[in-house]
C-alpha cells in the first residue's frame, strides 16, 4: 500500500482508536478537517468532552508510529482501505445519512457504482426462499447487476453465489472486523468474492472488532445504502432484514418483497412490508419496471434483438440519429420524410425501446 494521505491517516487512526462514526462527525465539527484533527488533537484533547478518557489516551499512544504499524497491517492481512474524501469511495454510499468515513476491504471496488441490487433475507430460508432467492439473483445477475448482501446464511449466501454463479460483482458487508470472519461456514465464500475479481468483503469496522449484535444494525445501513433498492426474499416479523429495509425507506431506495405463504413465520416481515407499500415482486420485471437504469438497459437489449424487424423509414431515421442529428426539424429535412408521418414512425421506435423522444430532441437508445 502506498502512503496515506492527511485524511487517511487521521480518520484510519480515529477508527482503529475506537471513535465511532458519530464521534469522528464531532471531532471534524470541532476541527473543521481531518488534517487540522491530526495537527492540533493534543492541544485540544482537554476541551474534547464528548470523548471519554480512556480513548484520548489511546489516541495519543496510538499515534506515535502509527501509519508504519498500520501500513504494515494492511499490507500482511492483503486489506485496503478508503475514506469518504478519495475518489473511489462508493458514489451512492456518499449521500445516505451517518455515512462510514472509513471502508476497510478484501478484493476490488470496481464498478460498485454501477446499478446494484440488495437481496437480503432469512437466515433460516425456506425452500421457496431459496429457489426464489437463486431465480430473482440470477435474473438480475444476467443483466449486468451487481448484487450486495450481508454473508450471512440463509438468503444472503444464496444471493452470493449465485451471483458468482452468473459472473456478476457482489459485494459483501459484515459486522466485524475485516479479518474476523463471520459466520465460520462462510470461510470459502469470503475467500470466493474477494480473491480475483469478484467483488469485495467490506466493513467500517478496524481489525479485531468482533460481530458483537449491534454492529449488524449499523452495517445494514451500508447494504442499502450502496444500492439503487432491495429485495426481501424473507423476513419474519421482527429480524434484521426489516431493519435493513427501514434503512433503505430511510435512503429513499426502492423497497421489493417477495410474497409468501400467509401461514409462514418466514413470510409475516415480506407480506407486512407489501401491505405498507414495498414492491410486490413475482419476477424480475417488477424489480426493472422501478429501476430506470434497468429499465432503459432492458429496453435497449430488447430493441437490438429487434432490428431485424425495422422498416426501411425506421432503419433510415436510426442512420441520421447515429451521425448525430436528433432534432426533429433536421431529421425531417434529412430522411425527407414529413412531420407528420415522422412523428408516427419516432412513436412506434419509442415503443419499441429504440428511441426517447422528449421536446424537439430523440434520443438514440440501441
Amino acid at each position: 500500500m502506498n502512503s496515506l494521505n492527511i485524511n487517511q491517516k487521521t480518520l484510519l487512526w480515529l477508527s482503529t482508536g475506537g471513535v465511532s462514526n458519530r464521534m469522528t462527525a464531532k471531532l471534524l465539527d470541532y476541527f473543521g478537517s481531518p488534517g487540522e484533527i491530526w495537527d492540533n488533537f493534543e492541544f485540544e484533547k482537554n476541551n474534547l468532552s464528548f470523548l471519554n478518557d480512556r480513548i484520548v489516551s489511546g489516541l495519543t499512544e496510538s499515534k506515535i508510529n502509527f501509519e508504519e504499524k498500520l501500513s504494515e497491517k494492511l499490507k500482511r492481512e492483503k486489506v485496503k482501505t478508503v475514506t469518504i474524501f478519495d475518489e473511489d469511495y462508493p458514489v451512492k454510499l456518499k449521500h445516505i445519512q451517518g455515512p462510514p468515513y472509513v471502508l476497510f476491504y478484501k478484493g476490488s471496488l470496481d464498478d460498485i457504482n454501477k446499478t446494484t441490487i440488495a437481496v437480503i433475507g432469512s437466515r433460516k430460508a425456506t425452500n421457496y426462499g431459496k429457489w426464489a432467492a437463486e431465480k430473482l439473483t440470477g435474473e438480475l445477475a444476467e443483466l449486468g447487476v451487481n448484487i450486495v448482501s450481508g454473508l450471512a446464511v440463509g438468503i444472503d449466501a444464496i444471493a452470493h453465489k449465485t451471483a458468482l454463479k452468473y459472473k456478476a460483482k457482489t459485494f459483501g458487508i459484515i459486522g466485524s472486523g475485516i479479518n474476523i470472519v463471520y459466520p465460520k461456514k462462510n470461510l470459502e465464500l469470503f475467500k470466493e468474492i474477494w480473491e480475483g475479481d469478484k467483488g469485495a468483503v467490506i466493513t467500517e469496522y478496524p481489525f479485531d472488532v468482533q460481530p458483537i449484535a449491534f454492529n449488524f444494525h449499523d452495517r445494514n445501513r451500508i447494504i442499502s445504502g450502496l444500492s439503487d433498492g432491495i429485495l426481501v426474499i424473507e423476513a419474519q416479523e421482527k429480524s434484521g432484514t426489516l431493519i435493513t429495509a427501514g434503512h433503505a425507506a430511510d435512503q429513499g431506495r426502492e423497497i421489493f418483497a417477495v410474497p409468501g405463504n400467509i401461514d409462514s413465520l418466514y413470510s409475516k416481515g415480506t407480506n407486512a412490508l407489501i401491505k405498507d407499500g414495498a414492491k410486490i415482486t413475482r419476477s424480475v420485471d417488477d424489480i426493472i419496471e422501478e429501476i430506470l437504469e434497468l429499465k432503459e438497459r432492458v429496453n435497449k437489449q430488447n430493441a437490438c434483438a429487434d432490428m431485424s424487424t425495422l422498416t426501411d423509414d425506421e432503419i433510415k431515421i436510426i442512420y441520421f440519429l447515429k451521425s448525430g442529428i436528433n432534432n426533429l426539424d433536421d431529421l425531417s429535412r434529412e430522411t425527407k420524410i414529413d412531420t407528420g408521418e415522422l412523428l408516427s414512425i419516432l412513436t412506434f421506435l419509442e415503443m419499441k425501446g429504440a428511441i426517447k423522444v422528449s421536446s424537439y430532441k430523440v434520443s438514440l437508445l440501441i
